[in-house]
Formats: C-alpha cells, sequence, structure tokens
C-alpha cells in the first residue's frame, strides 16, 4: 500500500511540472522546465514508444504481471531468398523502410516488442494505455490493414514487399523478463505463440486474425477458417482478412 501511494506521489508531481508531451503512464514530462526534474531519474522517452518513457517500460524492475495483451506479428514474405547472395546494404536499406513503416503506423497506440529481422513483434496493452480499453481488437486490425497500405497494397503498384501478419488477444505474463544484463521488456504466453504462428499462415497481403480477435470486433470480418497450427493439439477458428 505505501508503494502504491508514493506511485501516486510521484504521479501528482509530474502532472504538476510543466512540459509537454509527457509520458501517457506516468505522467512524466518530456519537454519544457519538467523534463530537467523528470529526465535524470530516467524519464526519458522509451525505445519502445515515445509516448511511455523507460521507466515506466525498460527500465521498470525485474519481473512482471499477467495483463490482457493484444500481439501483431508483421513478416516479410521471401526476405531471405531474396537477397541470398545479394547486396546486404540493400537489404539494409528495404530492413529499415520496412522498420519506418512499422513506426509510422503502429506509434503511439502500440509498443514495437522486438525488430526480428525482416519480422516485426507488437504490443497492445490496455494497462499501459488506457485508451485502448474495449478498442484491442479494432486498433489491432486497423493496423494491420495499415501495414500493408504502408508497405504498398492496394496502391495500385506491387509492394516494395510481401507482409503477412497475425493477431491475437489474451492473456499474457508482461514485464522486464531475463537474467542479468539478458533482460527486455516483452510478453511471454501461450497468446504471442499463436499470433506467431497465425502470422506464419499468412500469405502476402492477408492479415489472420484469432478467433479471440474476431470475437471482439464490432462487425465480422474475413473468411472463417480452421487451421492446423503448431503445438496445438486440435485445429484453431482463425479469419483470412485482407484490405
Amino acid at each position: 500500500m505505501r508503494l502504491h501511494q508514493q506511485a501516486h506521489a510521484v504521479e501528482r508531481l509530474f502532472f504538476a511540472l510543466p512540459g509537454s508531451p509527457r509520458c501517457s503512464a506516468c505522467g512524466a514530462p518530456f519537454a519544457g522546465p519538467g523534463r530537467l526534474i523528470a529526465g535524470p531519474l530516467g524519464h526519458r522517452p522509451s525505445r519502445k514508444n515515445p509516448t511511455l518513457c523507460a521507466t515506466c517500460v525498460e527500465l521498470s524492475p525485474p519481473g512482471g504481471i499477467t495483463l490482457l495483451a493484444g500481439i501483431l506479428f508483421a513478416d516479410i514474405r521471401g526476405f531471405t531468398a531474396t537477397f541470398d547472395g545479394g547486396n546486404p546494404e540493400q537489404a539494409s536499406t528495404v530492413l529499415r523502410r520496412f522498420y519506418r513503416c512499422a513506426e509510422d503506423v503502429l506509434f503511439p497506440d502500440a509498443m514495437i516488442d522486438k525488430l526480428i529481422g525482416d519480422e516485426v513483434m507488437a504490443l497492445y496493452l490496455p494497462d499501459f494505455k488506457p485508451k485502448l480499453s474495449g478498442h484491442v481488437p479494432a486498433v489491432m486490425l486497423d493496423h494491420a490493414r495499415g501495414l500493408l497500405r504502408a508497405v504498398g497494397y492496394g496502391s495500385g503498384r506491387p509492394p516494395f514487399v510481401e507482409l503477412g501478419i497475425g493477431l491475437d488477444l489474451g492473456e499474457a505474463f508482461v514485464g522486464n523478463i531475463g537474467e542479468r544484463a539478458l533482460v527486455d521488456f516483452t510478453a511471454v504466453g501461450d497468446v504471442v505463440n499463436t499470433a506467431a504462428r497465425l502470422q506464419a499462415q499468412a500469405a502476402g497481403g492477408e492479415i489472420i486474425i484469432s478467433e479471440r480477435v474476431a470475437n471482439g470486433l464490432p462487425a465480422p470480418v474475413g473468411t472463417r477458417v480452421q487451421l492446423t497450427l503448431k503445438g496445438k493439439r486440435e485445429p484453431q477458428t482463425a479469419y483470412r482478412v485482407s484490405l
């Protein structure tokens, strides 16, 4: 209780300090005179989402908590084969362009958890972003479609990369996970694995959403399918969605 009261006292202090924009979780100012107090305490924009501060995300204490989490995986199809034996600088240019698309589309609502070579993993956490509460499935699908548009689908010209996306929603263990130097703010659990498996089943230009995501949308979307996913004993209901 005492720590909880101290946290609320710090938040009240931050909101009293002049400066905007602020951390959307704790209120720490990123600009103005307030940053001179908050910044040295580690309350600088997080690398995973610049509208949250590092103290609330990657500098928070080791460990975590079980939270509702939306998970998005977006993967470039055929990237390794395309650049096998090719120009590594050209491959790097394509990846940087893809990462920029991800930042432009996913921020400020999502955290970009990982950039895994030709793949992006994003988290949607209502506990960190209260505005997401009740809207995670719709925001995730909107972002997935936005990513497809950003790489060129629907433009009348070929996309600069072929992209497949998977979405799931459920409970995950979220926090700074690892030991010693190898600690990272991330999410783990079945929902993460399922989103990754759904993404692996998506064709270029396609989004595959879990039944849990579909059930949270205001209206039905896509084509209902039964998919055999690695690690699952029974076929899983999912929906294939495009632009």
